[in-house]
């Protein structure tokens, strides 16, 4: 039988408190990982759903809103006003701020698109536009496909 002495419980408490410090670290920085990483794809996800509804309703809006900006506009809201948190409970801020910036990113590439398209086809940079209606509402037509939609 091995004798454990008090110097060897010293030594391996020692030990047990370095690997858990280690560990601790693997564990903060693959945290930060996933994290960055969701947040990718809830940004990433709301933009091409922001898009999508974009090219399923023509751009339609909701009076002078489109549609995905003004989801983005909620999200952002529930998400920069801690609406989401309870007490105690998790903090999910952060999932909102990053949805909310995906619709509304949806929003400024397709005004940016139809901008571009109007300043190559004009040759002026600035002009009549629609902050409302990205594609130009009623004569999308005339702008051409929006930049996700099929040939």
């Amino acid at each position: 039988m091995a004798h454990i002495t008090e110097e060897h419980l010293h030594h391996m408490a020692k030990r047990h408190h370095a690997t858990m410090a280690k560990l601790d670290g693997i564990r903060t920085r693959l945290g930060g990982i996933t994290h960055r990483f969701i947040g990718t794809i809830e940004v990433g996800g709301a933009a091409w759903v922001g898009g999508a509804l974009e090219g399923r309703t023509s751009g339609a809006s909701l009076g002078p809103m489109p549609y995905n900006l003004g989801i983005g506009a909620v999200f952002l809201t529930v998400g920069h006003l801690n609406l989401a948190n309870r007490a105690g409970g998790p903090d999910y801020s952060d999932h909102f701020n990053n949805l909310g910036n995906g619709f509304i990113g949806s929003y400024l590439a397709a005004v940016g698109y139809a901008w571009g398209k109007k300043w190559k086809d004009t040759g002026k940079l600035s002009g009549n536009h629609s902050w409302s209606q990205a594609y130009g509402g009623p004569n999308q037509a005339e702008m051409g496909p929006p930049p996700h939609a099929a040939p």
